[in-house]
């Protein structure tokens, strides 16, 4: 990646460096060439797992790369490598978690979500691969980081998803409240900074926080770069892009942001704004109209099953595979959904969803039946209810009707809830790993 990018593949190499850096779980190892190897050393130890100065060498250059291609200038080097060990460390807690849980990725969903990227990014399978070659990534090591993000994403939705309950009255009571009133079409673009309290705080631990995130806003409103102070002190998810969030609707910011968010200008600088991870800085960095009248909608219908008392997570997928080849066998979906389907509100009527759109699903369906034609059935798609076979009957382009809005309130609250819950998870599993730095 050390190459200037061509015209003509700026965009897809920013998404893909953009999605395994700011989601944490990319190490674009084989990013550097060099004529001497020099001996690896281990520069933390994770539980009893050692991370190697080799992996935090593949990870700091592809953050550098990044942010040449954000135009961010660096921080120190000290400051950096901090922050992108801290990053390889969480990921690592999170990767065991992850096995000890045994969750895991077969070839074929591996398989079907390169191809989605590859797809993304208008390239065949062979081309995309010419184009990481070209860019100095192995295909082998970029197949393990796809896997790592899924496993990771899987984990977070079990572990944190569960943790977020929505109930009927909070849509209720949301869809009637000042802010859905004055729900604004605009988008926002912010950027974060947050100073992370520990579990049950101080009143010394947060007055320190809180003057640590006084003194920061200071020194941005006298002309620090708040991107380079994101990446230096940031503790947020997206320090390594320098704060940056990317593009939100009001609904879809993380709650303590919204209400600051709709009346600042652009580049206004707020904070700070406390919440249970800790204290929080935020600033605007553009928006823009978002006014959609029409909206892609999927007739859809799937089959789901849940891990049980009797059925492991295996054996459940490996029973997920037989009713995928019989329905390709041509046996029909509706019956097998009635029989197998742990859906209690589907499988009565054949697995039929109905007129669904992207947003009203959880992340992982929602990408399988995007990718989908019509007519066609997915492979097992692992979401945090469990295995679902997902067939695409119909799209429609339909006007936003009220009667998919408290669908969309719903996960709407769900998104929100569940980045807020995120922060405090992955700081308990933070304190509760054992972490040893190496000098």
């Amino acid at each position: 990646m050390g190459m200037m990018l061509s015209k003509a593949h700026k965009h897809w190499a920013w998404w893909l460096v953009s999605m395994l850096v700011v989601l944490a779980s990319s190490v674009l190892a084989a990013s550097v060439q060099a004529e001497e190897v020099p001996l690896d050393r281990v520069v933390a130890v994770v539980d009893d797992e050692a991370v190697m100065q080799s992996e935090l060498d593949a990870r700091l250059q592809s953050v550098r790369v990044q942010l040449r291609d954000q135009g961010i200038t660096p921080p120190s080097e000290q400051a950096l490598r901090k922050q992108v060990l801290d990053r390889l460390v969480l990921d690592t807690i999170q990767l065991q978690m992850a096995d000890r849980a045994g969750l895991e990725v077969d070839e074929e969903q591996l398989n079907a979500a390169i191809q989605r990227i590859a797809r993304s990014n208008r390239m065949s399978l062979s081309q995309f691969r010419q184009t990481l070659a070209q860019e100095g990534i192995q295909y082998p090591v970029f197949r393990r980081q796809i896997r790592d993000q899924m496993l990771i994403s899987q984990l977070r939705q079990q572990r944190v998803g569960d943790r977020v309950q929505i109930t009927p009255a909070e849509v209720e009571q949301f869809m009637s409240s000042p802010e859905a009133i004055k729900h604004d079409p605009r988008e926002f673009r912010v950027a974060h900074i947050l100073i992370r309290l520990p579990e049950a705080p101080s009143p010394e631990q947060v007055a320190e926080a809180q003057d640590r995130a006084q003194a920061l806003l200071t020194q941005i409103r006298n002309g620090a770069d708040f991107n380079q102070v994101a990446l230096q002190d940031s503790s947020g998810e997206q320090a390594l892009s320098g704060g940056d969030l990317g593009w939100r609707n009001a609904l879809s910011l993380p709650s303590i942001f919204a209400d600051e968010v709709v009346t600042m200008s652009v580049g206004d600088v707020a904070g700070p704004l406390r919440s249970s991870s800790g204290f929080h800085l935020i600033k605007l960095v553009d928006v823009r109209g978002n006014q959609q009248h029409l909206v892609q909608q999927t007739r859809v219908r799937h089959i789901l099953l849940a891990p049980n008392a009797v059925r492991n997570d295996q054996e459940t997928l490996a029973l997920a595979k037989r009713l995928r080849q019989q329905l390709k066998n041509g046996a029909d979906f509706a019956a097998l959904a009635a029989e197998y389907s742990d859906d209690k509100g589907s499988k009565q009527a054949g697995g039929e969803l109905g007129w669904m759109a992207a947003d009203q699903v959880v992340p992982a369906f929602a990408q399988a039946m995007e990718s989908l034609s019509p007519g066609e059935i997915s492979a097992p798609v692992k979401s945090r209810f469990g295995w679902h076979i997902i067939e695409v009957e119909q799209r429609r382009q339909s006007d936003v009707a009220d009667r998919l809005r408290q669908q969309q309130v719903q996960q709407l609250l769900f998104q929100r809830r569940f980045e807020e819950e995120l922060q405090n998870w992955l700081r308990e599993i933070r304190q509760d790993a054992y972490v040893e730095i190496k000098n």
